[in-house]
């Protein structure tokens, strides 16, 4: 594949991160609304993340079929404005999902957080970081007087537009202060959960899932570089490409794994039930008491001796009791058998009793 043409990379970025976000907030709402019946403002937040980002991947969708990632020669110039129209399109989409995802972390933050230190950091980092993105959005949406001249400039048409080192420079400083609020949002939890009653296993792992967040800040930190593509006018659908990338990369790893972070309930009722289905297999087995293999722990099977095929069960691993079963013939009589639980009658006459409650039971099997 030529370099000349990244459209396909783009392309790939796209579909992965559109699919595997739709299928972990569905799985989200699957748990909040069956399992555990309360979707709260974080997961109302996180659906409109979800379909704010499809609507991104969508207008990059039309952004590629226009020219977004190519070289300029590669591009018919009737087509270059329709792609810079996309592009434009893009990036405020992009902002707005930024504030949803933000705003659905944060609320889900506060919800569980109860130190007043924390609530108040939480809180300086949410209002922070969605100040400047409306401030961001609003400079990227009007830079350019008409909003049109952004792409219709291509065609020869009037207007103006600042500077694109002040539209480079505040996202820069979107950037940092996401990438803080990220962070910020990772290292919180740690100092929430340690309060915690809980044992330290399930701390560590409830620390672990909160802290996704820095996942998705290691998208901001390697779009930086790329940045001050956005100042090269004459091959920009080429040279913002990593730009474009790094943030669907930016945006579907903090919505992914923030829907992760609440499917806890739905894993522990899946390998709940999995393992009951185990336990209640196991205790089926063990109610069987007949073949050459019998599976009930603590009693084994006798081969027949001459008196008449009388069959006993003997006890070999039981220190507390002794079962006996004896056959007159080929069938039990109505009274033949008797099982009896005693207490070990050399030792732990007390102690015994005070640890298996001094059970003694008689059972009668009747043939019919």
């Amino acid at each position: 594949m030529s370099r000349d043409d990244r459209s396909s990379e783009f392309t790939g970025v796209l579909g992965f991160f559109l699919a595997i976000c739709t299928i972990l907030v569905s799985l989200r709402c699957y748990c909040k609304i069956v399992l555990v019946k309360s979707f709260a403002a974080d997961d109302y937040l996180s659906v409109l993340t979800l379909i704010s980002f499809a609507m991104f991947c969508t207008l990059a969708l039309l952004g590629l079929a226009n020219g977004t990632g190519k070289k300029q020669y590669l591009i018919p110039t009737e087509r270059y404005p329709d792609g810079m129209k996309w592009w434009w399109a893009c990036e405020p989409t992009y902002v707005i999902c930024g504030i949803f995802l933000k705003l659905s972390i944060g609320i889900f933050l506060l919800r569980i957080a109860v130190d007043r230190v924390h609530r108040l950091a939480l809180w300086v980092c949410l209002i922070t970081v969605e100040v400047y993105s409306v401030f961001f959005l609003m400079l990227f949406v009007f830079q350019c007087t008409p909003i049109s001249f952004f792409w219709e400039r291509f065609r020869g048409a009037n207007g103006r537009c600042v500077n694109s080192d002040i539209v480079v420079g505040s996202f820069y400083g979107y950037s940092a202060i996401s990438c803080i609020t990220d962070w910020a949002f990772s290292i919180i939890p740690i100092f929430i959960v340690r309060k915690l009653q809980m044992s330290s296993q399930k701390k560590i792992t409830v620390a672990i899932i909160l802290g996704f967040c820095a996942i998705g800040s290691t998208a901001t930190i390697v779009r930086l570089p790329y940045i001050s593509g956005m100042n090269d006018t004459a091959e920009f659908l080429y040279s913002t490409t990593d730009v474009a990338i790094w943030s669907t990369c930016e945006t579907g790893i903090g919505l992914a794994t923030s829907a992760a972070a609440t499917l806890r309930p739905l894993l522990r009722q899946v390998f709940g039930e999995l393992s009951t289905t185990g336990e209640s297999a196991s205790r089926k087995q063990s109610r069987n008491w007949g073949g050459n293999n019998p599976s009930r722990s603590g009693y084994i099977a006798h081969s027949s001796g001459k008196d008449g095929g009388a069959i006993q069960l003997k006890s070999h691993d039981s220190k507390f009791a002794q079962t006996h079963l004896t056959a007159n013939g080929d069938a039990l009589s109505q009274t033949s058998s008797t099982v009896r639980l005693t207490e070990d009658e050399q030792k732990g006459k007390r102690s015994d009793e005070e640890q298996i409650g001094g059970i003694r039971k008689t059972v009668k099997i009747t043939q019919t």
